[in-house]
């Protein structure tokens, strides 16, 4: 069966419905609906999660809807709250396990509103029955008054011509761009400046083979340092936990960049800002760190029995007053006088029109630098992981998780000079082996600051007991889990060093 038609488009902004409306009556005759008035407010995470999905999320007045792009109803919620932040917070519903879907532990953001004039359409035949739908909504944005009035045709079937007449009609009226929900979305974000997609975690930075290597850090820190500035504020107003995380992984890249690159950037300037960098790494960490638990919150929980929960909930109490705590320090700092001046000299000298401070490899060509860069951390991991036995302390095994993120790090900064397929295989690969080691390197930290937390706790009222209880069960289920990532290693990495994954960085790097 052939699926029925549908299209859209957006009329000039001189119109209003009442004129499409006038027109249409002289051709059809038409079943008008009651027109409906209301204010609509678009909403999505910071890095576009719904969007990303297809999906669009709208509110007006109590009611939540999630469309797809083409303007059908997925799920509708009615509710009292009119604020919701995370898809945890909606009602159990059929929205709220498609959001939970999505959006993970990101929060949602109101992306812009309208005031919206709404009516529905029926096109006639001789015998009064509908042939074609039509759908036409007046959204004026509320801030400059700019409006765009927005058709859709839905087909009814065993009435293919009249959806053509329709569709006929509504392009001799002026519509001149088709049109879907996001042209609609699109006009409101102008107000905002924002565009969909205009922000993601990932890293995304093309780079030419022949460009001179001081030219391509260049690119590489201004992608980094525009992803630190765009998290900022949502830090600040603590809007969700990924700001802080993003922020961090690009400071982290950061650092990464100036002692993986070497030579590139003049010495001096390279050891000036690997400190200021490591100082922003270290502010932002015991906020992230504590975040960390309270993500972890419902994985606490359950692996102790029933009879232990109870602590847990002291425990997350007070890592809640904790993080609290942190987080205005990191405010404070944020907004201090050291933070701003790193980013302001940073960015004024990658803004610089006389170029950046050069080392002695600026002039080399990116990719001959970026093979010896890659070849050079691929051999430290599987140096340092062949020499892993049972028996090796745990403190080689977080080493070799830091030499694998820098390797990481390289094949991201310059996988846009490779093959794309080759290149996404060999991080695929070696994001197997990072996920068993920072496994392992997470259950170690976590057992070590449980236990100094047991230290501080005196076992003098009950409250004080049950935490105590709860704290020795997980930690005794941590180890647990500690025990069984620590014997995937070795099976972990001989995938990793197996002789199809050494062939393909030989293929590649030319090594």
């Amino acid at each position: 069966m052939q699926p029925l038609q549908q299209l859209a488009w957006t009329l000039p902004e001189n119109l209003v419905l009442s004129d499409l409306q006038v027109s249409l009556a002289n051709t059809f005759d038409l079943k008008s609906g009651p027109v409906k008035k209301n204010i609509r407010r678009w909403y999505d995470t910071f890095d576009w999660r719904l969007f990303r999905a297809d999906r669009l999320l709208k509110r007006e007045g109590s009611n939540w809807i999630l469309q797809d792009f083409d303007g059908n109803d997925l799920h509708t919620l009615k509710s009292g709250q009119k604020i919701f932040h995370f898809s945890r917070q909606f009602p159990e519903s059929p929205l709220r396990t498609a959001l939970e879907k999505i959006l993970d532990v990101r929060a949602l953001i109101e992306l812009g509103r309208a005031d919206v004039r709404s009516m529905q359409l029926g096109i006639l035949n001789r015998d009064s029955k509908i042939v074609a739908q039509l759908e036409m909504e007046e959204v004026t944005r509320r801030r400059q008054g700019h409006r765009l009035v927005a058709v859709r045709v839905q087909e009814i079937r065993g009435y293919a011509k009249w959806f053509e007449k329709v569709a006929a009609c509504i392009r001799a009226f002026g519509a001149e761009v088709r049109a879907d929900s996001t042209d609609i979305l699109r006009f409101i974000l102008q107000e905002s400046g924002r565009e969909p997609l205009d922000y993601s975690s990932g890293y995304d930075v093309p780079l030419d083979p022949g460009m001179k290597s001081i030219e391509a850090i260049a690119l590489i820190y201004r992608f980094l340092l525009n992803n630190i500035q765009c998290n900022e504020q949502g830090v600040i107003d603590d809007i969700d936990t990924e700001f802080l995380h993003d922020l961090r992984v690009a400071v982290r890249r950061t650092r990464s960049g100036l002692s993986l690159i070497k030579d590139v950037l003049d010495a001096e300037v390279s050891r000036r800002y690997k400190k200021e960098f490591k100082y922003i790494g270290g502010i932002t960490g015991p906020v992230r760190d504590l975040d960390v638990y309270l993500l972890s919150r419902g994985s606490y929980t359950a692996r102790l029995p029933k009879r232990l929960r109870r602590g847990m909930d002291y425990f997350f109490e007070d890592i809640k007053t904790r993080r609290w705590q942190e987080q205005r320090k990191l405010v404070h700092l944020l907004e201090g006088k050291r933070y701003q001046q790193i980013l302001t000299d940073w960015a004024k000298m990658l803004d610089d029109e006389s170029g950046l401070p050069p080392g002695e490899n600026s002039d080399v060509p990116i990719a001959i630098l970026a093979g010896k860069i890659i070849h050079k951390r691929f051999r430290r991991v599987l140096r340092d992981g062949t020499k892993i036995h049972k028996n090796t302390p745990d403190r080689d095994l977080h080493c070799l998780r830091i030499e694998c993120k820098k390797l990481r790090y390289s094949l991201e900064f310059f996988s846009s000079l490779y093959n794309q397929e080759q290149m996404k295989q060999l991080i695929k690969q070696l994001k197997m082996l990072q996920n068993n080691l920072g496994d392992f390197n997470d259950l170690s930290v976590q057992q070590q600051m449980l236990a100094d937390y047991l230290t501080q706790i005196r076992p003098r009222t009950v409250k004080s007991r049950e935490l105590a209880a709860s704290i020795g069960g997980l930690m005794t289920d941590l180890n647990r889990q500690h025990s069984e990532v620590r014997a995937h290693f070795e099976s972990t990495f001989a995938h990793f060093s197996r002789r199809k994954n050494l062939d393909l960085y030989h293929k590649i790097f030319n090594r």
